[in-house]
């Protein structure tokens, strides 16, 4: 295709000028960007630099393919061809840069020129100087602040520590005494009297679990977190962990049945730490079922290892809550039980904590107004006996789904 002013389209986008060097050189060597374009925005013309810089074939294109400020009005802007303007171009480095562009009327096109703006490219640079410089500021506030809370959290770890530790001699005073007085003055005492000192007692005892949270939660942070392993059977620690929320359970009439696999009955895990797992979901399956309702302690055995859950009837939990169920602590946010008693929401931390201990997981499938289920897996390795083949493991995620899915809020 011939153009006029002697601009013949060339190879490669490339602009021929009419002859001699200086003209070759605009053309084919130039750093100024040139294309000659309609009246209707489409480029005919492109040289050698326009081509480079935009890293696109653009003859045939719309303008519209190398800027970026694409909201420009080209007919206005060629009615005032004569003003120079600030034109924001792709770059085929993906780094937009801004060219002074101005426009020359040829016969019944236009020729564009750009050549980068030296202002603008000063304040673009002195731009990235400032923010480079705000940035680098800021990563040495994070550096302190980064500093500050892991010394914050090493006081708190330690005060947790303490805490614990010179609170459990009191807390086990006023038990021990308060069931000597029930046990051995309990009948020379008004009714009401025996109510009091059952009420300091079961205060008493309550603290005592939160005490015993807090060493936990010392011990984890601390590093000092560690294993007792050793065979445990899995029943015995069922037993055992419904033994310390039955009492609880009968007085609302809560009935707490299991369904343990009969093919997995030895673990090699800490037996103490895993009854105290079970005990925790056991005793929020309670705390969180409705009166005279079921909570069933389940386990399954799989190619990959052992599933426990324990299923209630509760009022179910949504799943914005479930997202938060296993935060850290002291997340500024306390929960309330059923009963309005406030909770500082350390037991599924706990839980989790000696789970993952053991190489397993922790899961929960709830859905409000229909139950929950709270669960454990532990890998193949915890198992005593022979891993059971593919064939023989039930589908895991249709037996999930096949018994009933913990009520409300979780500790």
């Amino acid at each position: 295709m011939s153009l006029n002013n002697g601009w013949p389209s060339m190879k490669n986008d490339a602009v021929a000028f009419p002859q001699g060097s200086g003209w070759r050189f605009f053309a084919e060597s130039s750093s100024v960007l040139a294309v000659r374009i309609s009246p209707q925005g489409i480029i005919l013309a492109a040289n050698r630099h326009a081509t480079s810089l935009i890293g696109a074939t653009l003859t045939g294109q719309p303008w519209q393919t190398m800027q970026l400020n694409s909201d420009w009005d080209l007919a206005e802007w060629l009615a005032d061809a004569a003003r120079p303007r600030l034109l924001n171009v792709r770059t085929a480095s993906g780094i937009p840069q801004t060219l002074e562009v101005t426009v020359e009327p040829a016969d019944e096109d236009f020729l564009l020129f750009g050549e980068v703006n030296a202002t603008e490219q000063q304040r673009l640079a002195r731009e990235v100087l400032e923010l480079n410089h705000e940035l680098n500021n800021l990563a040495r506030e994070m550096v302190l602040k980064n500093d500050e809370l892991a010394r914050l959290n090493a006081m708190k770890s330690l005060f947790l520590g303490m805490a614990a530790h010179d609170l459990r001699k009191p807390i086990g005073l006023i038990t021990s005494y308060s069931e000597f007085v029930i046990d051995e003055a309990g009948d020379r005492l008004s009714s009401e009297h025996q109510d009091f000192l059952r009420t300091i007692l079961a205060a008493a005892s309550r603290m005592s679990l939160v005490v015993d949270d807090f060493l936990d939660v010392y011990l984890i942070e601390a590093g000092r977190f560690s294993l007792n392993e050793q065979a445990a059977d899995l029943d015995r620690l069922a037993q055992a962990a419904i033994g310390l929320v039955n009492l609880v359970a009968a007085k609302r009439g809560v009935r707490i049945t299991t369904d343990l696999d009969a093919t997995t009955r030895s673990l090699f895990v800490d037996g103490g730490k895993i009854e105290q797992v079970l005990a925790n979901l056991l005793s929020n399956a309670v705390e969180h079922s409705p009166d005279g309702s079921d909570v069933t302690l389940v386990s399954r055995r799989f190619s990959d290892g052992i599933r426990v859950q324990i299923v209630d009837s509760g009022a179910g939990i949504s799943l914005e809550q479930q997202q938060q169920l296993f935060q850290p602590i002291l997340s500024g946010k306390a929960k309330r039980k059923m009963n309005g008693e406030r909770s500082i929401g350390l037991g599924l931390v706990i839980v989790r904590k000696i789970v993952e201990a053991h190489g397993g997981r922790m899961f929960v499938e709830s859905e409000p107004g229909h139950g929950s289920t709270f669960g454990f897996s532990l890998p193949a390795s915890r198992l005593r006996e022979n891993p059971v083949s593919a064939g023989d493991s039930p589908d895991r995620s249709e037996w999930i789904r096949t018994l009933q899915p913990h009520g409300d809020t979780h500790d």
